[in-house]
Protein backbone atom coordinates (compact mmCIF):
# COMPACT_ATOMS: atom_id res chain seq x y z
CA UNK A 1 0.00 0.00 0.00
CA UNK A 2 1.39 3.39 -1.21
CA UNK A 3 0.30 6.55 1.24
CA UNK A 4 0.87 10.28 0.97
CA UNK A 5 3.40 10.93 4.31
CA UNK A 6 2.88 14.91 2.93
CA UNK A 7 0.09 17.04 3.47
CA UNK A 8 -1.53 19.13 0.69
CA UNK A 9 -0.29 22.62 -0.39
CA UNK A 10 -3.22 24.51 0.67
CA UNK A 11 -3.44 28.46 0.96
CA UNK A 12 -5.75 28.32 4.10
CA UNK A 13 -3.16 26.31 5.95
CA UNK A 14 -0.60 27.97 8.65
CA UNK A 15 2.90 28.56 8.31
CA UNK A 16 5.61 29.80 11.14
CA UNK A 17 4.05 32.82 12.80
CA UNK A 18 4.74 36.24 9.93
CA UNK A 19 5.63 34.13 7.03
CA UNK A 20 3.66 33.49 4.03
CA UNK A 21 1.81 30.97 2.70
CA UNK A 22 0.72 29.49 -0.66
CA UNK A 23 -1.17 31.61 -3.28
CA UNK A 24 -2.82 30.01 -6.38
CA UNK A 25 -4.24 32.71 -8.72
CA UNK A 26 -6.75 31.60 -12.16
CA UNK A 27 -5.01 32.60 -15.30
CA UNK A 28 -7.52 31.20 -17.60
CA UNK A 29 -10.28 28.27 -17.39
CA UNK A 30 -11.69 26.96 -20.78
CA UNK A 31 -14.34 28.19 -22.36
CA UNK A 32 -14.97 29.62 -26.16
CA UNK A 33 -12.32 32.33 -25.88
CA UNK A 34 -9.92 30.20 -24.53
CA UNK A 35 -9.40 26.37 -24.98
CA UNK A 36 -7.37 25.56 -21.51
CA UNK A 37 -7.26 26.14 -17.81
CA UNK A 38 -3.39 27.82 -16.18
CA UNK A 39 -2.81 29.45 -13.13
CA UNK A 40 0.13 31.21 -11.12
CA UNK A 41 1.30 29.74 -7.66
CA UNK A 42 3.43 31.60 -5.49
CA UNK A 43 4.91 28.84 -3.50
CA UNK A 44 7.38 30.19 -0.04
CA UNK A 45 9.77 27.29 0.22
CA UNK A 46 9.08 27.09 3.84
CA UNK A 47 5.57 26.16 4.13
CA UNK A 48 3.19 22.79 4.45
CA UNK A 49 5.33 19.73 4.51
CA UNK A 50 8.80 21.02 3.07
CA UNK A 51 12.58 19.62 3.91
CA UNK A 52 15.15 21.76 5.33
CA UNK A 53 18.49 21.43 3.91
CA UNK A 54 21.98 23.00 5.51
CA UNK A 55 21.51 25.89 3.39
CA UNK A 56 18.90 26.93 5.39
CA UNK A 57 20.93 28.20 8.66
CA UNK A 58 24.95 27.53 7.52
CA UNK A 59 26.26 29.89 5.00
CA UNK A 60 28.51 27.72 3.29
CA UNK A 61 25.88 24.41 3.79
CA UNK A 62 24.57 22.34 0.71
CA UNK A 63 21.23 23.82 -0.42
CA UNK A 64 18.25 21.34 -1.36
CA UNK A 65 19.93 20.67 -5.28
CA UNK A 66 22.78 19.57 -4.15
CA UNK A 67 22.03 17.02 -1.85
CA UNK A 68 22.71 13.03 -3.52
CA UNK A 69 20.27 11.73 -4.60
CA UNK A 70 20.28 9.06 -1.22
CA UNK A 71 18.43 11.81 0.60
CA UNK A 72 15.13 11.58 -1.52
CA UNK A 73 14.89 7.78 -1.65
CA UNK A 74 14.75 4.99 1.25
CA UNK A 75 14.44 1.36 2.01
CA UNK A 76 15.55 1.39 5.27
CA UNK A 77 13.07 3.52 7.34
CA UNK A 78 11.60 3.84 10.90
CA UNK A 79 8.85 4.82 12.99
CA UNK A 80 9.52 5.83 16.31
CA UNK A 81 7.05 6.65 18.67
CA UNK A 82 7.97 10.17 21.10
CA UNK A 83 4.59 11.58 22.09
CA UNK A 84 5.33 15.74 23.21
CA UNK A 85 2.84 18.35 23.83
CA UNK A 86 2.97 22.33 23.78
CA UNK A 87 6.57 23.62 23.55
CA UNK A 88 7.92 19.89 24.81
CA UNK A 89 11.31 18.92 23.39
CA UNK A 90 12.53 15.99 21.47
CA UNK A 91 15.81 15.90 23.66
CA UNK A 92 18.64 13.36 23.48
CA UNK A 93 17.53 11.27 26.33
CA UNK A 94 13.93 10.61 24.24
CA UNK A 95 16.44 9.30 20.96
CA UNK A 96 18.65 7.36 22.86
CA UNK A 97 16.49 4.19 23.51
CA UNK A 98 16.11 3.81 19.36
CA UNK A 99 20.38 4.39 19.06
CA UNK A 100 20.28 0.52 17.32
CA UNK A 101 17.64 1.39 15.46
CA UNK A 102 18.83 4.78 14.24
CA UNK A 103 22.25 3.07 13.38
CA UNK A 104 20.22 1.31 11.03
CA UNK A 105 18.03 3.48 8.82
CA UNK A 106 18.57 5.98 6.34
CA UNK A 107 15.52 7.85 7.64
CA UNK A 108 13.06 8.43 10.64
CA UNK A 109 9.79 9.51 11.04
CA UNK A 110 9.59 11.16 14.97
CA UNK A 111 5.42 11.04 15.90
CA UNK A 112 4.63 12.86 18.49
CA UNK A 113 0.87 13.40 18.42
CA UNK A 114 1.02 16.44 17.80
CA UNK A 115 -0.34 16.85 14.41
CA UNK A 116 -3.81 16.29 15.85
CA UNK A 117 -3.66 20.18 16.20
CA UNK A 118 -3.42 20.71 12.38
CA UNK A 119 -6.92 20.93 12.35
CA UNK A 120 -8.33 20.46 15.59
CA UNK A 121 -6.32 23.96 16.89
CA UNK A 122 -4.22 25.93 14.05
CA UNK A 123 -3.63 28.25 16.36
CA UNK A 124 -1.74 25.95 18.67
CA UNK A 125 -0.30 24.16 16.01
CA UNK A 126 1.09 27.23 14.22
CA UNK A 127 2.38 28.85 17.76
CA UNK A 128 3.05 26.31 20.27
CA UNK A 129 4.44 23.21 19.09
CA UNK A 130 6.74 20.81 20.39
CA UNK A 131 10.87 20.92 18.51
CA UNK A 132 14.04 19.42 18.48
CA UNK A 133 16.33 19.99 20.85
CA UNK A 134 19.56 21.12 20.64
CA UNK A 135 20.77 18.09 22.36
CA UNK A 136 18.98 15.85 19.81
CA UNK A 137 19.73 17.87 16.88
CA UNK A 138 23.45 17.38 17.81
CA UNK A 139 22.76 13.82 18.74
CA UNK A 140 21.60 12.98 15.38
CA UNK A 141 23.93 14.27 13.09
CA UNK A 142 26.90 13.29 15.41
CA UNK A 143 26.11 9.80 16.06
CA UNK A 144 24.43 8.39 12.99
CA UNK A 145 26.64 8.54 9.69
CA UNK A 146 23.98 6.51 7.76
CA UNK A 147 21.09 8.99 8.82
CA UNK A 148 19.96 11.17 5.57
CA UNK A 149 17.05 12.64 7.36
CA UNK A 150 13.81 12.51 9.84
CA UNK A 151 10.43 13.66 9.78
CA UNK A 152 8.33 15.46 12.22
CA UNK A 153 4.60 16.20 12.90
CA UNK A 154 4.63 19.59 13.74
CA UNK A 155 5.25 22.70 12.19
CA UNK A 156 9.18 22.88 12.63
CA UNK A 157 11.90 21.51 14.42
CA UNK A 158 12.51 24.65 16.55
CA UNK A 159 9.33 26.11 17.82
CA UNK A 160 8.32 29.91 17.89
CA UNK A 161 6.43 29.50 21.38
CA UNK A 162 7.07 31.94 24.29
CA UNK A 163 7.25 29.23 26.69
CA UNK A 164 10.43 27.51 24.76
CA UNK A 165 13.64 27.67 26.80
CA UNK A 166 16.19 30.33 25.65
CA UNK A 167 18.74 28.20 24.65
CA UNK A 168 16.58 25.89 22.91
CA UNK A 169 15.60 29.07 20.36
CA UNK A 170 14.85 28.03 16.61
CA UNK A 171 18.23 29.27 15.61
CA UNK A 172 19.88 27.16 18.13
CA UNK A 173 17.31 23.98 17.19
CA UNK A 174 18.46 24.46 13.53
CA UNK A 175 21.99 24.84 13.47
CA UNK A 176 22.20 21.82 15.48
CA UNK A 177 21.07 19.40 13.69
CA UNK A 178 22.00 21.15 10.46
CA UNK A 179 25.60 21.09 10.75
CA UNK A 180 26.38 24.47 11.36
CA UNK A 181 28.92 23.60 14.58
CA UNK A 182 30.63 20.49 13.28
CA UNK A 183 29.91 20.33 9.32
CA UNK A 184 27.55 16.68 9.77
CA UNK A 185 24.42 17.16 9.76
CA UNK A 186 21.09 15.42 9.27
CA UNK A 187 18.04 16.65 6.93
CA UNK A 188 14.86 17.29 8.43
CA UNK A 189 10.78 17.59 7.27
CA UNK A 190 8.83 19.61 8.73
CA UNK A 191 4.96 19.56 8.85
CA UNK A 192 4.49 15.37 7.78
CA UNK A 193 1.53 13.77 7.55
CA UNK A 194 1.97 11.17 9.90
CA UNK A 195 -0.69 10.32 11.41
CA UNK A 196 -2.50 7.93 9.43
CA UNK A 197 0.92 5.28 9.54
CA UNK A 198 -0.66 2.48 12.10
CA UNK A 199 1.61 1.76 14.79
CA UNK A 200 4.39 -0.34 13.83
CA UNK A 201 4.11 0.00 10.73
CA UNK A 202 6.98 -1.60 8.45
CA UNK A 203 7.90 0.91 5.87
CA UNK A 204 9.27 -0.86 2.54
CA UNK A 205 10.32 2.16 1.06
CA UNK A 206 9.65 6.03 1.02
CA UNK A 207 9.99 8.50 -1.52
CA UNK A 208 10.67 12.33 -0.64
CA UNK A 209 10.71 14.49 -4.06
CA UNK A 210 11.58 18.25 -4.04
CA UNK A 211 10.86 20.99 -6.12
CA UNK A 212 13.88 21.51 -8.38
CA UNK A 213 13.98 25.07 -8.63
CA UNK A 214 17.54 26.58 -8.97
CA UNK A 215 18.50 28.17 -5.96
CA UNK A 216 16.37 27.70 -3.57
CA UNK A 217 18.00 26.42 -0.10
CA UNK A 218 15.33 24.38 0.63
CA UNK A 219 11.51 22.73 -0.91
CA UNK A 220 8.55 21.48 -0.48
CA UNK A 221 8.26 17.94 -1.20
CA UNK A 222 6.09 15.44 -2.01
CA UNK A 223 6.56 12.10 0.73
CA UNK A 224 4.99 8.86 -0.39
CA UNK A 225 6.03 5.55 1.44
CA UNK A 226 5.06 1.86 0.64
CA UNK A 227 3.81 0.11 3.39
CA UNK A 228 2.95 -3.37 4.43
Amino acid sequence: MFMYLSHPLDPNDLAWPGEPVVEVTRCTDVCEETPFSSFISKVPNHCGTHMDAPRHFVKDGLSINELPIDYFCHKDVALLEIPKGEAEGITKEDLEPYADILSKVSFAFLRTGFEKYRTEKPKIYQSEGPYIATSAGQYLSDTFPNLKGVGIDFLALGSPSSRVPDAENPKNCHRAILGYYTGRFTTVIEDMHLSELPKGAKVKQFFNAPLRIVGLDSSQVTCIAEVE
